[in-house]
């Protein structure tokens, strides 16, 4: 069954030589197609196109430097967030050490001055 599935591909897919007249038919058909060329547009349409295509990219550039202000003012706002949680941290844990060390201080006098004993 796949030799009779071979050959059958091979007799569909085979070259054809399409001939001599097809390359004239070609040529005519294109002669008489009516797609416009850069040198049949009036001269206001000529140059559209790279108009169009500069105002474009002029767009995009813009958008571009928003984009990326926009990106970095975002994270100096997450930086400067982070750096208020931080400092808010070291407070906290300041004092809970000046706690702490009260605390031992505190224990320690009263006992007659040696606190390692």
């Amino acid at each position: 069954m796949s030799n009779d599935l071979d050959s059958q591909l091979r007799g569909a897919l085979r070259s054809v030589d399409p001939g001599e007249e097809f390359a004239q038919r070609l040529a005519a058909r294109i002669a008489n197609d009516s797609i416009p060329t850069l040198r049949s547009l009036p001269a206001g349409l000529r140059w559209a196109g790279p108009r169009w295509a500069a105002a474009a990219l002029a767009a995009s550039a813009v958008l571009a430097v928003f984009f990326i202000h926009q990106w970095h003012a975002r994270r100096e706002s997450q930086g400067l967030e982070a750096r208020r949680q931080l400092i808010e941290a070291l407070q906290v844990t300041g004092n809970k050490l000046d706690l702490a060390y009260r605390v031992v201080n505190d224990q320690a006098a009263p006992g007659g001055g040696n606190p390692g004993a």
